[in-house]
């Protein structure tokens, strides 16, 4: 589970802004809270929502944390000379070239982790791992001086084998992983395996991470079909159908032309699968009789379903793993209750039994309710209109009543974070 996260010089992000699933001592809505497995006396939030205008930055949070989850994965890849991808604020020339500096606090089976970055593009600078097995901090290793000065506490010998393996550009954390080190092995896994980003970029492969657990085992599928049906989509089964291009060469008894393998990158990939999915519906026949009709899901669904169901499989998938996933304007193409349907998902303690976490951003005002969230659950972005740098903050930091109307303030500009309209004339 995440606890905080912060981070320092990324694209619009300037200075350092800190976000947290920490739940303040406000014990409204408890529900929409998890026990924490290592603090008794502070528990995390279920769900944050990340308001802001356009162009504010609240994309950029995510895809900070985005960016982060990428070196940790694949930085043991990295050749010598390799550019890591480095992102800094470009309205301040004093800001090119600074490090960018993440931090993130987290817990992975029942241990708090605490991991800290600071690199360019050309190298690390700085890098640490803490851990807190018995509630107080112990040093995983620590790379300091551009990465020429380590310290550990645990595992000396087997750690500076590590590091002597570890190039200018890799992410330690990732490298030591890589070479079987448990204990960073642990905090990397959490980053692998309980950290997911569903961004609009991706639709379609949201659209067959859906479909494939449609194929995982026969309550899998019984879930996403009724969380269809409780979308009201009109949907009562779906299948997927999954073949190779030899098999389609079979059924047309003929070879594909070379030019259609190279655009579809079968010359590379043989065995490239090709995936379909196929919908039904209610219906009669021609007697009046009950039936269902077939459809194809990609001509057949409107673009809201399409959503909806790409929707649906990542989020049991999160439910049914207590997996933690980010999300980009979640309200895209969405009618407003199914919004609410999915949101409550996350925070009714019956289905989510294993601490899921959802963080997304949206400019749907109409959740803006204190009978849906918290007030320590709504986060705001807006721009430094001096300099157009990301500031990001708490509704809690406003202290409003909880009886207030917080939609109604915010449109009224009590909380920032709206768009600063001239009124001058356009035509």
């Amino acid at each position: 589970m995440l606890i905080e996260f912060s981070v320092t010089n990324f694209r619009s992000i300037k200075n350092e802004v800190h976000f947290s699933m920490l739940a303040s001592t406000d014990d409204t809505l408890n529900e929409n809270t998890i026990a924490n497995q290592v603090d008794s006396k502070h528990r995390l939030l279920r769900i944050a929502a990340i308001y802001g205008p356009n162009a504010s930055g609240k994309t950029n949070i995510l895809l900070a944390f985005d960016n982060l989850r990428r070196l940790v994965l694949s930085s043991h890849s990295f050749q010598k000379g390799t550019k890591m991808g480095y992102f800094p604020f470009m309205l301040d020339q004093n800001w090119i070239g600074k490090p960018t500096k993440y931090e993130v606090a987290f817990i992975k089976n029942n241990v708090r982790y605490q991991y800290g970055l600071e690199y360019n593009n050309e190298k690390v600078i700085s890098e640490y791992l803490y851990y807190f097995p018995n509630g107080k901090k112990s040093i995983i290793f620590e790379r300091n001086l551009n990465g020429k000065i380590w310290l550990f506490n645990v595992d000396k010998k087997e750690q500076e084998l590590c590091s002597k393996q570890t190039l200018e550009n890799t992410l330690y954390l990732s490298r030591s992983s890589q070479l079987n080190y448990s204990k960073t092995g642990e905090a990397l896994s959490w980053f692998m395996e309980n950290v997911g980003m569903l961004l609009p970029s991706i639709q379609t492969d949201l659209e067959e991470w859906t479909a494939r657990m449609l194929l995982a085992d026969p309550e899998t599928k019984k879930k996403i079909l009724l969380g269809l049906a409780e979308a009201d989509l009109g949907i009562v089964d779906a299948t997927t159908i999954i073949k190779k291009y030899k098999d389609i060469e079979n059924e047309h008894q003929a070879p594909l032309p070379n030019e259609l393998k190279q655009l579809m990158g079968l010359d590379k990939n043989p065995n490239l699968e090709f995936l379909t999915i196929r919908t039904a519906h209610r219906g009669i026949d021609k007697k009046g009789q009950p039936t269902t009709v077939p459809f194809d899901f990609q001509s057949g669904e409107s673009e809201g379903t399409k959503r909806m169901f790409s929707l649906i499989g990542p989020w049991i998938d999160a439910l049914k793993t207590g997996r933690m996933i980010f999300i980009d304007e979640l309200d895209v193409k969405l009618h407003p209750s199914l919004i609410k349907f999915l949101l409550k998902m996350f925070n009714d303690p019956e289905q989510n039994q294993k601490g899921a976490q959802l963080i997304f951003t949206t400019h749907n005002t109409g959740l803006l309710d204190q009978d849906i969230f918290r007030r320590d659950q709504i986060w705001f972005t807006q721009r430094n209109h001096k300099l157009g740098d990301t500031e990001l903050y708490s509704l809690i930091e406003f202290g409003p009543r909880k009886d207030a109307n917080i939609e109604k303030g915010y449109l009224a500009g009590r909380y920032g974070a709206l768009p600063f309209i001239k009124g001058k004339k356009v035509i």
